[in-house]
């Protein structure tokens, strides 16, 4: 009896001779370890140790003034949901009709009464109390999957096999603009940006239907026509068979946060008086413009750059007038130089400049050169014209260096020579 089955078994029943039968009955079950419980008045029942202690339910049909079906209801109605075996007088097809509509697992005539039918009707009332386990359960996920579909903030869309749109969630009409009569029954692109090439949605689909999933940002399209970002992950959903029955997207609007983001990653690499780059941009962009010309044999120039006059300009006109000043010896820096160059401030009216790619010296004096030219000429501050200038130092790499800090040094010191030197002119480094 190591393996028996243990269940707790209630007898409802006025007749202490049927409840003393029914208990030698289910002793007589092989692989059943029973503890049989018996009430005689149906209004003494304690309906809250039912619910919580009770397997099975043998129920007589007649009880005195009330009928076993009032009983069955009543427990019902009280949240008892255990199975009930309902012990009846003689069998009686419309009887068992309509106690099975009642909610009885099972009824047993108690004149066809033995071991093997009452092992049978036990069998069968476990069964269907499974059988409503196992349903009360998936009713309780799919709710709780519908209130979660209706109350996320992420946007849901649920699509059949072939695309074709199922249904949508109240968040999918929030992000996008687009109504559940809008998106029943047409296919995800309506939220197509057109912002991605063919090779990007060969990819998505590739991972789909290998993988049954692909997860990443996609730039879709609103009702109103604007672009938003979203972050979604569109899932194959498979039946019994492994073959695809349904795909579900869900996403969120991250447009806000990647332009966060990118602010951010803006303000740390990027001067915010001029918006030209910073000394750790300038770095980055010098280290990665070395490697290249390393490895292809190529020649490059650092021009360091600093404001003749500025500190009178600052000091007489004011800081106003100085952050003016800078903003527009950027500006007209920017318009000095080739498209691949770089130009950067350093700090105070200190500014660098990168120069790959030259193929000789002559490259780097003319745009200096020019630089100081175009300096030279007075800058209209507040209708001001102030006449500043400036001086450059020149280091080229390979000659002068193949390190960055080394190149940087070296054009630093040029600068302070022309500084030297009267102002308004450039030097080119060299070791003497």
């Amino acid at each position: 009896m190591h393996n028996a089955v243990a269940l707790k078994v209630l007898a409802i029943d006025d007749d202490v001779v049927d409840i003393e039968l029914l208990r030698r009955y289910l002793e007589a079950l092989h692989g059943y370890r029973i503890e049989l419980a018996s009430v005689t008045d149906p209004d003494t029942l304690d309906t809250g140790v039912l619910a919580g202690e009770t397997d099975v339910i043998f129920l007589d049909y007649l009880l005195g003034e009330k009928t076993g079906l009032t009983v069955l209801r009543e427990l019902r109605a009280a949240g008892v949901h255990r199975p009930v075996v309902m012990l009846t007088g003689q069998g009686d097809e419309h009887l068992a009709a309509e106690l099975m509509k009642a909610g009885a697992a099972d009824y047993l005539a108690k004149a066809r009464m033995s071991p093997d039918s009452l092992e049978q009707v036990l069998r069968n009332a476990l069964r269907m109390a499974d059988l409503e386990r196992q349903a009360a359960e998936a009713e309780e996920k799919l709710r709780l999957a519908a209130t979660v579909f209706e109350n996320v903030l992420e946007g849901v869309v649920v699509t059949d096999a072939e695309g074709v749109i199922l249904s949508v969630n109240p968040a999918f009409t929030a992000i996008t603009g687009f109504t559940e009569e809008d998106a029943l029954g047409r296919r995800p692109n309506l939220l197509k940006s057109r912002m991605h090439d063919l090779a990007f949605y060969q990819g998505l689909w590739g991972a789909l239907l290998s993988a049954g999933q692909w997860k990443g940002e996609i730039w879709n399209k609103r009702k109103s026509g604007d672009m938003f970002l979203a972050w979604q992950t569109i899932s194959a959903v498979r039946n019994i068979e492994g073959q695809t029955s349904h795909y579900v997207s869900v996403f969120f609007d991250i447009t806000e946060r990647k332009r966060h983001e990118e602010q951010v990653r803006y303000q740390a690499y990027h001067d915010l008086l001029t918006g030209l780059p910073n000394r750790q941009l300038f770095q980055d962009r010098l280290a990665q413009s070395l490697l290249h010309a390393k490895r292809e044999g190529e020649m490059l120039a650092v021009m360091f750059l600093d404001l003749d006059r500025f500190k009178e300009v600052n000091d007489s006109q004011g800081h106003n007038v100085g952050d003016r000043l800078l903003q527009e010896v950027a500006r007209r820096l920017k318009a000095s130089v080739r498209k691949g160059d770089t130009v950067a401030r350093l700090g105070g009216d200190e500014f660098v400049m990168l120069l790959p790619k030259i193929k000789q010296l002559d490259n780097a004096l003319h745009l200096a050169e020019k630089v100081i030219e175009h300096l030279e000429e007075p800058l209209n501050i507040g209708g001001h014209d102030l006449n500043i200038g400036a001086s450059i130092g020149i280091s080229l790499f390979p000659k002068d260096g193949d390190q960055a800090e080394t190149l940087l040094k070296h054009a630093d010191q040029a600068m302070y020579s022309a500084k030297q030197k009267g102002r308004g002119c450039y030097y080119v480094y060299s070791a003497e």
